[in-house]
């Protein structure tokens, strides 16, 4: 360590070298958050970016809804107001949410759905990029399945005041969004306010069952006709940025985001039924549910002895999530957590000839405090929890020819948990706090290529998961099951090779297919257990079974994807997209969960001047019950008696540009108004549905 801080302390020393303050204008600093993934992650993974064109172009009721109509990501929803992604089989906990630069994942990011990636209002993004696959030597724990990253909109100096203004309405829940930001800059300083309001109304579930099941999600107490009672919400969501180009050399970006909801029903809890044939659930919902996020960033860009360009970017991040329930003809349950989060992240950049060379360090800590109201236990240790996690990390990229490239990297990281207990009676835990301290080596090696017509890579890397406060310490039922603690769950690994290759046939046009093969290791997975010698326990007033997360020994997840997109003219372009999951647990010869079934999307594309159509298809094949997970988190009870039905949708939108300061977009969704749902998923999916959204700049 002493090592370390002498050099962060010649780091130091070099930024502060050129503080003259220059009259000349001055060149644009690009910060790491705001670069392309292609440029910042070194081994060559798969990796693709949703530009903010396309992001209005989809008319989303929410972030997770741009994901979902890519076609390449599966969203689960067990809610209106929610969008859990699903990459390569993993979810949740297992997949990396970043927001310009500052990891989303917390301490109490659950295994089974997370709804998170909604605070983040669509209408101020820049871009999303999608890396598939372990990003683990970059990003550290939880980046198993990949990263989701989240770029907002930046203020430039040397530009002109722009405001902006969009409008949105969809009709399946009457749903309203209204956005307006302005970026304007003065000298060496640059500004960007936006806030976005939405409210939505219940949402409607498509009239036609072509899957021949006809009292599927028509729960007569939670349904009126087509409509799902009690899935309204609304939500506001704001963000500030105040950008400093000191000099040539230096900039200085303050982020300050802030998102905030009204009470939203957990539908996939109010549908259930006793086995009385009665209402199991008087009310269930989330309370209002926040994020506030600030972040500092420096970018420091002159060559010395240490690097060529340093990043810092130090976060802090406060989440309040609040769960309300009531059991019919019982007392009503308020749990409520408060998560604070703060990290430092160290990134430098060097290039030596041909070799470029990325390396830095991170940390970051996370509080967790537990309440609730009344005489019931607390979600998490009702003393407290505290999680620290801290990596090294260095990348190197060299070209061994004009042919091919050479990635790798290695990352240290290691993780402690202190878990506290007050009261232990209330389930009769035979401890009073969990300490959890683990560590790992993980790395990455990959060749691209790229000749003639054809490009490609292969890739293989390890990936490591610590297991968070939510993993260890929670207690809560789902699916006629409780969840209790385990303090001797221990990290899970994962080893993944994949291969990607492309062709160029007629110009732009190409076809591509990427196939890869995950070997999970300590896999966590819930399973049977046992408390105190006793398999079961009284929960709210209810005797459950009791389970908790444990590792296993061995699981596989692989799958391949196909993309294909073909230039018919100048003017019609057709883009076609397949996926395929499979995941297994090895040792018992079980189904893992969170595994989707095969999806795709194709669409045609016509496209003039100031004026653009498109027809897609969305679709999914069937599931049977027999390949979902034993443990439950897949929901299928939500589905039917057989399983999650085939379904497609047919959509149609339009897109005129009026002028260069006014677009008008035009959407009609699910247009045979099939019912259905999404893999896993609680709430059905919208029915027809018309959809108009306006973005003026002035």
């Amino acid at each position: 360590m002493r090592y370390l801080f002498i050099f962060l302390f010649a780091s130091s020393f070099c930024l502060g070298q050129d503080t003259l303050m220059l009259a000349m204008p001055l060149p644009e600093i690009v910060f790491e958050e705001e670069k392309s993934e292609n440029e910042r992650v070194f081994t060559p993974q798969k990796i693709e970016s949703i530009t903010a064109t396309s992001i209005f172009s989809s008319s989303p009721n929410n972030t997770a809804d741009i994901l979902e109509k890519s076609g390449n990501i599966s969203i689960q929803k067990s809610q209106g107001g929610g969008g859990s992604p699903i990459i390569r089989g993993f979810e949740a906990n297992r997949v990396l949410l970043v927001v310009d630069g500052v990891r989303l994942n917390n301490a109490i990011y659950r295994s089974g759905h997370v709804q998170s990636i909604i605070t983040t209002s669509p209408f101020m993004l820049e871009k999303i990029d999608l890396i598939f696959g372990p990003a683990s030597v970059k990003y550290g724990s939880d980046a198993l399945g990949g990263v989701i990253h989240l770029h907002t909109r930046s203020p430039k100096i040397n530009t002109k005041t722009i405001r902006r203004l969009v409008q949105k309405y969809n009709s399946s829940n009457k749903g309203v969004t209204s956005h307006f930001d302005i970026v304007w800059s003065h000298k060496k300083w640059s500004f960007l306010n936006g806030f976005t309001l939405s409210k939505f109304e219940n949402q409607k579930m498509g009239t036609n069952r072509y899957h021949g099941y006809e009292g599927w999600g028509l729960e007569s107490h939670i349904v009126d006709g087509n409509e799902q009672l009690r899935t309204g919400y609304s939500q506001a969501d704001f963000i500030n940025k105040i950008r400093l180009e000191y000099n040539e050399y230096l900039s200085v970006l303050l982020n300050t985001q802030f998102s905030t909801s009204s009470n939203i029903g957990r539908f996939d809890k109010l549908n259930d039924m006793t086995d009385s044939g009665s209402p199991k659930y008087e009310t269930w919902e989330y309370g209002p549910q926040k994020r506030i996020l600030s972040s500092l960033s420096v970018n420091y860009k002159k060559k010395n002895l240490f690097f060529d360009e340093l990043n810092i970017l130090l976060s802090g991040q406060y989440v309040k999530e609040h769960r309300i329930s009531q059991k019919l003809n019982s007392t009503k349950i308020n749990r409520l957590e408060n998560v604070w989060v703060y990290s430092i992240n160290n990134s430098y950049l060097k290039t030596i000839g041909k070799l470029k060379i990325n390396y830095g360090l991170d940390v970051q800590y996370n509080y967790v405090e537990s309440k609730v109201y009344g005489s019931n236990a607390t979600r998490y240790a009702d003393g407290g929890s505290k999680m620290i996690n801290y990596g090294l990390f260095g990348q190197v990229k060299k070209p061994f020819s004009n042919i091919f490239h050479f990635g790798g990297g290695l990352r240290f990281s290691s993780s402690y948990l202190d878990a506290k207990y007050l009261n232990t009676e209330e389930y009769g835990l035979p401890f009073t706090n969990i300490d959890l301290n683990n560590s790992s080596l993980t790395g990455g090696i990959g060749l691209g290529f790229n000749f003639d017509k054809w490009e490609g890579s292969f890739n293989i890397s390890s990936g490591f998961r610590s297991p968070n406060v939510d993993d260890v310490t929670k207690v809560f039922s789902k699916n006629n099951t409780v969840t209790v603690p385990n303090d001797r769950l221990l990290p899970e690994y994962s080893y993944t090779g994949d291969f990607l290759i492309k062709k160029y046939i007629y110009g732009n046009s190409y076809v591509e297919s990427s196939i890869y093969y995950t070997w999970l290791k300590q896999a966590i997975v819930k399973d049977r257990f046992r408390l105190n010698n006793s398999d079961s326990l009284i929960y709210d007033g209810e005797l459950l079974p009791i389970v908790a997360n444990q590792n296993v020994q061995s699981a596989i997840v692989y799958g391949y994807n196909i993309r294909a997109k073909f230039y018919l003219s100048k003017d019609i372009t057709t883009s076609h997209s397949f996926n395929y999951t499979f995941g297994k647990d090895v040792d018992k010869n079980t189904y893992l969960d969170h595994i989707p079934p095969k999806t795709g999307r194709s669409d045609i594309k016509w496209s003039l001047a100031n004026f653009s159509s498109k027809l897609y298809f969305l679709y999914s094949s069937n599931k049977k019950a027999s390949l979902y997970s034993i443990n439950g988190s897949d929901n299928l009870d939500e589905a039917t008696e057989n399983g999650l039905p085939f379904w497609w949708t047919a959509n149609m939108s339009f897109e005129f540009n009026i002028s260069e300061y006014l677009n008008f977009t035009c959407g009609l969704e699910n247009i045979f108004d099939a019912h259905y749902k999404t893999y896993s998923s609680g709430i059905s999916s919208p029915g027809r549905s018309v959809i108009f959204s306006v973005l003026a700049e002035f």
